[in-house]
Parts: structure tokens; sequence; C-alpha cells
């Protein structure tokens, strides 16, 4: 069905934010996504990251006085957060450009998303699909018991410094599932090969921290005891996906004792902290509310357990109350670790528009609401260039500086996946 959607299914767009001023088409969609494919060939895939002045010896230095909630780092970070806002670009001055394995493993997935012929967006996507997953492979990291990926940077967060090229689960399941999506489309078993390494990186490498009964959670990293929902429910998801490809049952016991952590740690209103147990990290944010609950999805797409169905739709709720504002914006923050000088970050609309694509045939509002970010988006946030806006923060003022890691290669996959949608 390649229509406007306005009224799928019998419903309307009166569930979606009301800055969208109506409905996205398809061919909409397809105009984005060339747009933006364009400039992705001129711009290539190396680009400038948010967190990459933090990286620097005075980012660390700032970020660790900081969380040390001493008054230098209040002025220090106050510097590099003006910095930010006034002259992006001058990180230049300090910073060379980067490839992110996290970008790299969803613009692959929003390749071979473009290679389906339904979605007639012309351009040979497969191949595209193939170079970059070559990129991906050498930049596994080694040491470890299978292929794995994290940042190309020192990242000093509220607990301690992540050292470059530290693999994490938040990057790692991108990658796992660029090279399944790889060997679905192709029937190469090299990337069949890829992911199975991939699977025993997860589940030997990261650590788990009993949680309550028959439950576990996940560590971020190998050389951590932390309890991050999203990171559980990533490490859940990969463990579920490669327990039903390679018949290992190791990974499915493990999988359930980290899907029983998130279910025992949901809130009685449906939401999740970002962290247990960790007061530096006690907060209730957007897009890291989408990850968890887009993870649960894709694991009960293969476990069809009522308890995650009703997990998904509590969560759900809490999402579209809490995290979108009067006016119909989505919100950085429910529960705040600080009053936020962001009025709307896209990288909240690119984790909103690829939940409300997965839940579209389960929830009734998913779809109107995905289709009413993918308009607000089209209106007034992707330049003409063709990449789109980073933020915008209080008083309006535009973050122009296209990073790829956040959220330029996320607000592509996720166009991609409300085309699948919309064309179906």
């Amino acid at each position: 069905m390649d229509t406007a959607l306005s009224n799928r299914n019998g419903l309307g767009l009166e569930s979606a934010p009301r800055p969208a001023e109506g409905p996205c088409t398809a061919a909409d969609i397809r105009e984005m996504i060339g747009k933006f494919g364009a400039w992705l060939e001129r711009a290539g895939y190396a680009a400038y990251d948010p967190y990459d002045l933090s990286g620097t010896r005075y980012g660390k230095w700032t970020r660790r006085l900081y969380y040390d909630r001493h008054a230098l780092g209040a002025l220090m970070a106050g510097q590099i957060v003006l910095l930010e806002i006034v002259c992006p670009g001058a990180r230049a001055l300090f910073v060379k450009k980067n490839r992110y394995a996290t970008a790299e493993g969803q613009l692959v997935l929003a390749f071979l998303n473009l290679h389906q012929p339904a979605l007639r967006v012309q351009g040979d996507w497969l191949a595209k699909a193939r170079d970059l997953a070559e990129h991906l492979l050498q930049s596994s990291i080694g040491g470890y018991a299978g292929h794995c990926w994290g940042y190309p940077f020192d990242w000093q967060h509220a607990n301690g410094l992540m050292p470059k090229n530290t693999p994490h689960i938040t990057a790692t399941p991108y990658c796992f599932e660029a090279f399944l999506g790889l060997f679905d489309a192709t029937g190469d078993e090299r990337y069949l090969e890829v992911a199975r390494s991939t699977a025993r990186f997860v589940h030997k490498n990261l650590r788990d921290t009993q949680d309550g009964p028959n439950a576990a959670a996940s560590s971020y990293t190998p050389n951590d005891n932390s309890k991050v929902v999203n990171a559980s429910a990533y490490r859940a998801w990969v463990m579920f996906e490669a327990a039903a490809r390679f018949g290992v049952e190791q990974y499915a016991a493990t999988a359930w004792n980290n899907l029983r952590f998130i279910l025992q740690r949901q809130r009685e209103d449906g939401a999740w902290m970002y962290a247990i147990d960790d007061p530096k990290q006690a907060f209730i944010d957007n897009f890291h509310t989408c990850f968890v609950l887009k993870n649960l999805y894709k694991i009960n797409r293969r476990l069809a357990n009522p308890e995650v169905a009703q997990a998904i739709r509590r969560g759900y709720a809490y999402y579209r109350r809490e995290l979108f504002d009067g006016e119909g914006w989505p919100k950085t923050f429910a529960l705040e670790p600080r009053r936020p000088i962001v009025r709307l970050e896209m990288y909240n609309i690119a984790e909103g528009i690829t939940l409300g694509s997965l839940l579209a045939d389960d929830m009734a509002e998913a779809l109107p609401v995905a289709l009413g970010l993918a308009a607000l988006t089209r209106r007034r946030f992707q330049v003409r260039e063709g990449y789109f806006l980073t933020r915008i923060y209080r008083g309006g003022i535009p973050h122009k500086l296209p990073f790829i890691r956040w959220p330029q290669a996320q607000m592509f996959y996720a166009m991609t996946n409300l085309l699948k949608v919309m064309v179906k």
C-alpha cells in the first residue's frame, strides 16, 4: 500500500505530535532518503562526533571534575558547551574526523532496507552495504572471543573512563544485525560466521550481575559491572537471536536472565531508569527508553510472550505520556539529571520513528506518531544539503554540524524503516 497513509486501518493522525502539520507520504520519505543519500555520497563516512571533544585530555579532565561535582568542572564544561553552541566546527582545531561502527552498522541496515524492490528507491544498495561491511569487519576490535565494536575515542562517563576501542553492547548489536542481514540478503556464509563470532563475544566477554530472582544485568563493556537497562536489552536481543539462529542453549539462558532483569525493573508507571542502583545515572530519557522498547519488541517477535507484550504496552504508554511535551514535541528527559539546554534532540525523533515503525502492526497509535515525527523532520529539520540538523537549543538556536553517529545514520535508518511499513 503506497499512499499518504493519512488513515491507515481507519486511523488518522490525531495522536501524532501536533507540530507535524499533516501526514507524510511515501513519496515524501523517498525524497528525504534520496537527498540524504546524495549528501552521504559527497560527505563520506568520516565525521566529527558530539563527544569527540570530551575525549581530549582537557575534555576527560573536565568531565571527571564535573561528575565529581567540582565547581571548576562545571565552569570548564560550560566552556565546551558554549563552543558547541556558538561554533561547533571549531572542534577541527582539536580533533580529527573519524568513523563509527555504531553508525556504519545502522547504515548497512538502511542500505539493506533500500535493497528491497518494494521500496522503489533507485541505487545499488546491496553493493553499498557489502562495501561498508568490509570496513566494519576491518574495524572489529581484537583480543576477545569474537568480533566486537566500540568507540574510537576515550569516553569519560559517570563511573570512570572507557578507553577508545573498548567494545560495548550498544555498538556491537547493530553490527551483528547488519551481518545477519547481509547473510539473509546474499546467502554468503562468511557473513553468518561474522555474526556467529559476534555472538560469542556478547556471551563470553560481557559480565552478568545478579539482580533479583533468576535475573541478571548485563555489563556495558567487558570491564564493568553496571546495571544499565538498555545495555541488558541489547544483549538479551542478541542472545535470543543467536540462540535461534545457531541453536546454542547457553545463549537462551543468558538472554532470559537479562530479560527478567528488565521486566522486574520496570516501574509501576511503565518506565525504566537508565541504570539501577546508581544515583549518578538515575534518570529517564527519551531515546534510551526507545532502545529498551525496540529491543523488547524484537525479542518478542520470537518469544510471543504475554508478559513481554504487556511490558511493551506499559512502556510505550509511558513514553507517549511523559516523553512528549504539551505541544507534542519529544522531550529529552522525563526524570532529569540536570536542566537540559536542548529544546529538541533529533536522536529522539529518529528513535521515535524507528520505534513507531516496529510497533505499527500491534499498537494503533504507533504509526501515526512515527508519521508525525517524519513530517516534522521533513518540513523543518532536513537542510538543503540533504543531512539533518543535530538539535535545536533553547531559544531556537540550531546545531547544523552533521555528526554521522548522532543522529544522521539513525535518522536515515529510521526513514527506511518507516518506508518499509508504508509500502506494505
